[in-house]
């Protein structure tokens, strides 16, 4: 395959170099039925707040210039509530609505649409990671520039659920699979995906609608993405602290977030 990939780098990125104008996709369309309520997930309160507009609010604080936000349960009022923070005067709004489930890939795929004017770098995240800095979001934009892909990865004390990061033998990354579909092997990998991404938009338009459905949960895994590019291009790895890679999925977890963020 022949990807439209930035030229390499020749030398590795530092936070003192010039950042890229760069757009944000953030995902907000799940129901999170294990947080047994009828309130979309991204708007239950996380310090006050609900908790999509801390990911928000940060991509705005790292630079992003537009932001998609992929919406589906709750649709209503959650867009309501990304218009109504404070951050959102500072961006350029745009709204992709997911009305069927279909996975990650599938809602980046629905946000592209949204995005035919734009290009360069573009950030991927969670409405439900409340504690991602700027600065992380800045260090995975300039690690896409010195290659086609900056991913976030990080050492969970439990790894199960996340999709564990396949390295060929000299260290490149090769691919990402998700727990459902891996091997006893690759399940004992401790080295999981942080869900933060960095992608060319050239790239991802490219590769992203061949990506195909045959998995455990027949979705389509933005994942794939990763092992249709390897041969091809560079991917830059990034080290995610632990909070800043903590998602929320039930009231538990809500809590207990909210407790070690003090």
């Amino acid at each position: 395959m022949s990807l439209p990939t930035p030229s390499p780098a020749t030398t590795t990125p530092t936070d003192d170099d010039p950042l890229p104008g760069f757009c944000a996709i953030l995902l907000a369309a799940g129901k999170g039925t294990r947080m047994r309520s009828e309130l979309p997930k991204v708007l239950h309160p996380f310090r006050g707040e609900p908790l999509v507009v801390h990911p928000l609010r940060t991509a705005a604080n790292a630079g992003a210039r537009v932001v998609v936000v992929v919406v589906g349960h709750g649709r209503a009022e959650v867009e309501a509530t990304v218009r109504a923070d404070a951050s959102a005067a500072a961006l350029q709004l745009r709204f992709a609505h997911q009305a069927e489930q279909l996975g990650t890939g599938h809602a980046v795929l629905i946000a592209l649409a949204e995005m035919t004017d734009l290009h360069g770098p573009v950030l991927v995240l969670s409405g439900d990671v409340p504690l991602v800095t700027a600065a992380t979001l800045r260090q995975l934009v300039r690690a896409a520039t010195a290659g086609a892909i900056g991913l976030g990865v990080f050492t969970p004390p439990d790894t199960t659920g996340y999709g564990r990061i396949l390295r060929a033998a000299d260290g490149r990354v090769v691919g990402i699979r998700e727990h459902r579909d891996a091997s006893p092997d690759e399940r004992a990998i401790t080295e999981c995906n942080a869900g933060l991404y960095c992608f060319d938009l050239a790239l991802l338009r490219t590769v992203l609608p061949t990506v195909r459905r045959d998995n455990a949960q027949g979705e389509i895994y933005l994942t794939d993405v990763i092992a249709a590019v390897a041969p091809d291009a560079r991917i830059a790895t990034i080290d995610i602290p632990l909070l800043q890679a903590a998602g929320v999925n039930s009231p538990e977890e809500l809590a207990a977030l909210e407790r070690a963020a003090g």
